[in-house]
């Protein structure tokens, strides 16, 4: 059995999470996955998705103008989505699709110039 096939990523509240977080409510993601990562046991899958709360975080304070929660929120994300991926999330592509929703240099007005969404694998990992 793979690692998308297990875990968090079957859990109801990581779809509701994400579909949260691709409609752009980055504080309802967070609060649906929260819950879902304090049911998790220790371990990888655990850092992950506390890496996804902390992105999610971290576009939410973009939204309401708050540049160093932003930037505090995004340098703790990306140091637990140092991966590939988790389960069947691709997260290369998820923090890509963050970074590009907030451009080269992130307005302080809030504005996203995109949308960013949870990217999902068609790979089976290695």
């Amino acid at each position: 059995m793979s690692a998308a096939e297990t875990g968090p990523w079957l859990d109801p509240r990581f779809a509701e999470g994400a579909a949260h977080y691709d409609a752009g409510r980055y504080f309802e993601a967070h609060e649906a996955w929260e819950h879902l990562w304090r049911a998790q046991p220790a371990g990888q899958e655990k850092t992950w998705l506390q890496g996804l709360i902390q992105l999610a975080v971290s576009l939410e304070h973009h939204r309401r103008g708050n540049p160093r929660g932003r930037d505090g929120q995004w340098a703790k994300a990306a140091a637990k989505l140092d991966a590939p991926r988790a389960g069947p999330v691709d997260l290369v592509a998820t923090i890509a699709e963050a970074r590009a929703s907030l451009g080269s240099t992130p307005s302080v007005s809030g504005a996203f110039l995109s949308r960013p969404r949870v990217c999902y694998s068609v790979e089976e990992p290695a």
